[in-house]
């Protein structure tokens, strides 16, 4: 559910091609070459190829493996990796990229534009199963038109076209001739471009990376060798990261982290949570149906006390659906406050208590939540909200089910509440989760139906202007936090554990990048610098069992018979996944659920949109300003057409000059059209008026 960070306006579009060719160099001055370093992982990658990236377990080992076109940098910029700059065409439809000449794969052939191409048809073709390829949705194709220029063609102007086209190129000289690249070896054995390569995979205990001396990119690395160590027990992860044999882990228990302050070797870091947990209401459901029954129902829960209680106080509550991570976040939307007079008020407004407890229709009423047995953390949080509601005079039952259950019950809607969570990754979409629409909405479990929300989504999704686009994140925050269809509990933060002798740049911690999908930025001091050894991290876990005496008298005298001490390998296996990351995998690639274990919905064609038609169209007049100078080109222009035709905003998201930009405009809002309909139904729409400047 992969990471928001909007874009920017055209202007700025243009400037940062601009300023794209720069040599800034993305390694900290300071840095120290040499040493090895160790990262403790929950979870297994099932492949190392971004063509199939995990929804499950991590994909931090691929990042060092490939090289993207572009990524961030310590201060949220984006900055230039296989390209070296990219420009817009005038109707913002085309990237054209430019690449290096100089990047090879590991086994010395080129990387050129032919590599990208391949393997954006690869990943737009559907018998590959692309879990991504609904970020693709809106490019037509991509051509490579030299070795060292590839063109990407969208169907629409969006924000976030610059990163839906950053992809990682696969070599098509190796892949080219498989039948199928679902099982091809390159998936576990990758031939790569990226600071690092594979040096060896122990399947269920460790993933190692070498230094790729074929890096072209001046930056080199720092770190020698970088081992990633499998684990499937938090405990073992965390008894190792004290005795000082991790460098770095994710993934660390709330309940463990009470215990770091006492660590001397390494520092806990807190970042800003991207998961939020929440208690969905069955709005299909009486009373279930009421506003104010759901309300009353989140007033009943103490956030602040289910955060110390299941999380050890490592959160904060959540205000609505959207996370602290995401830029947009709206703090003035507050979270529900909680008031168990208040609540109990409301609920005795709509249910009927006697000496026995409540009533509902003359029926003794059971809250029943439902949660992810798969998942210890929902477990727990489901038993924490069952007690807070049962303090406030409330029947209450939980039922943990397994998550295959779980995901049944939610996709037919057979609950009256449930325990889950949702991730806002950078290029967020609320439209499965909140769209009205239920071939779009296919994880709107708690039907939640509002056409306003998704006007809003809509316009926040495609405006180019970042000040609009927050106002639009911010009012879609307001409504459905008002609404309550979820009670938004809490957002956990993030907590990354990291040795003392690691380092890099002083704000790497506070800046947006992800630390373990960046360590080509990080080094180690030359006093700590070591040589890992895989065989002692590797060492078979052992179960002893305890020595016992049996003793035996035998004509006045003591036989005492020893038995041996047995000791034997402690079996290991991955853990299950949970829903949340089983649905996450579905909401990436827009599968419905699996045919097998859920009830096909009746089928529904999409709805049919038609974009507005131009019936006038006011040509504006040459500014004498703009005549002096002899300028001349193109405005473009962003205009919203109302339900009956006629232009209700226009924008400039394409400038000339002040001049023209101002004449622009007020022709724009001179112009009508035929309005656009979706299902035949006006509705307003966005839609791009261009207009040509010339002597």
């Amino acid at each position: 559910m992969r990471y928001i960070r909007f874009i920017l306006i055209a202007l700025a579009i243009i400037a940062l091609f601009a300023s794209c060719e720069k040599k800034v160099s993305r390694l900290p001055e300071t840095g120290e070459a040499g040493g090895e370093i160790v990262v403790g992982m929950i979870g297994e990658p099932e492949n190392l190829t971004p063509l199939y990236p995990s929804f499950i377990y991590h994909n931090e080992i691929t990042d060092m493996l490939f090289l993207p076109l572009h990524k961030k940098d310590m201060n949220d910029k984006i900055v230039p990796m296989l390209a070296t700059s990219w420009e817009y065409s005038e109707d913002l439809k085309k990237i054209t990229y430019n690449l290096r000449n100089d990047v090879v794969w590991e086994d010395g052939n080129p990387v050129t534009a032919y590599d990208v191409e391949f393997t954006f048809n690869a990943m737009k073709n559907p018998a590959n199963n692309y879990p991504l390829i609904m970020k693709l949705q809106n490019i037509d194709s991509a051509k490579a038109i030299s070795d060292t220029r590839i063109v990407f063609f969208f169907n629409k102007v969006y924000p976030m076209a610059l990163f839906d086209s950053d992809i990682k190129a696969l070599p098509k000289h190796i892949l080219e001739k498989e039948k199928n690249l679902a099982n091809a070896p390159f998936n576990r054995k990758p031939v790569g471009n990226g600071p690092y390569k594979l040096d060896k995979w122990e399947a269920g205990k460790y993933v190692s990376l070498a230094k790729n001396e074929t890096y072209s990119l001046e930056d080199k690395p720092f770190i020698e060798k970088i081992v990633y160590m499998i684990y499937t027990d938090q405990s073992v992860m965390f008894d190792d990261i004290k005795q000082g044999k991790i460098d770095i882990a994710y993934d660390i228990s709330p309940e463990k982290l009470g215990e770091l302050g006492k660590l001397k070797n390494v520092t806990a870091v807190s970042k800003k949570g991207n998961t939020y947990t929440y208690l969905g209401f069955n709005t299909s459901r009486k009373p279930y149906d009421s506003k104010d029954f759901r309300k009353a129902v989140s007033m009943l829960i103490d956030r602040n006390v289910l955060i110390k209680n299941t999380l050890q106080g490592n959160g904060i509550p959540a205000n609505g659906p959207i996370t602290p991570s995401f830029w947009a976040y709206a703090e003035n939307v507050k979270p529900v406050a909680f008031s168990k007079t208040e609540g109990e008020k409301i609920v005795n407004g709509i249910l009927k208590k006697d000496a026995k407890g409540y009533t509902y229709n003359g029926k003794p009423y059971v809250l029943n939540i439902i949660t992810d047995r798969n998942d210890a953390m929902m477990v727990n949080v489901a038993k924490e909200i069952e007690l807070q509601l049962t303090n406030a005079g409330l029947t209450v039952k939980v039922t943990d089910l397994p998550s295959d259950s779980l995901i049944l019950k939610l996709f037919t809607r057979d609950y009256d509440m449930y325990v889950l969570s949702w991730q806002v990754s950078e290029d967020f979409n609320p439209f499965p989760f909140w769209s009205s629409k239920k071939e779009i909405g296919r994880f709107n479990f708690v039907n939640y139906y509002n056409s306003e929300v998704d006007s809003i989504v809509n316009l926040a999704m495609t405006t180019m202007d970042k000040d609009e686009a927050f106002g639009y994140w911010e009012k879609f925050q307001s409504i459905v936090a008002d609404d309550q269809p979820y009670a938004f509990l809490y957002v956990p933060n993030r907590t990354i554990i990291v040795n003392n002798t690691l380092k890099s740049f002083e704000n790497v911690y506070a800046s947006a990048i992800e630390p373990i999908s960046n360590l080509d930025l990080f080094f180690v001091e030359k006093a700590g610098q070591k040589k890992v050894d895989i065989a002692m991290l590797t060492k078979p876990v052992e179960k002893i069992e305890e020595k016992t005496e049996e003793v035996k008298k035998t004509n006045n005298k003591t036989e005492v018979k020893k038995t041996e001490v047995k000791k034997e390998e402690v079996k290991t296996t991955t853990p299950a996944p949970t829903a949340a990351q089983l649905l996450s995998q579905q909401v990436s690639s827009q599968q419905t659920a699996p045919v097998d274990t859920v009830k096909k919905e009746e089928e529904k064609k999409p709805a049919v949109i038609v974009q507005p038609q131009p019936i006038k169209i006011i040509q504006p007049s040459y500014p004498e300003a703009a005549k002096k100078i002899g300028a001349e080109g193109t405005v473009y222009v962003e205009a919203i057409v109302g339900k009956d035709g006629s232009v209700v905003s226009a924008k400039v998201i394409k400038s000339l000059n002040s001049a023209c930009d101002e004449a622009a405009v007020n022709a724009a809002l001179k112009a009508t059209f035929k309005p656009g309909t979706s299902d035949g139904v006006p509705t307003e729409m966005k839609t791009t008026i261009p207009y040509r400047f010339k002597p």
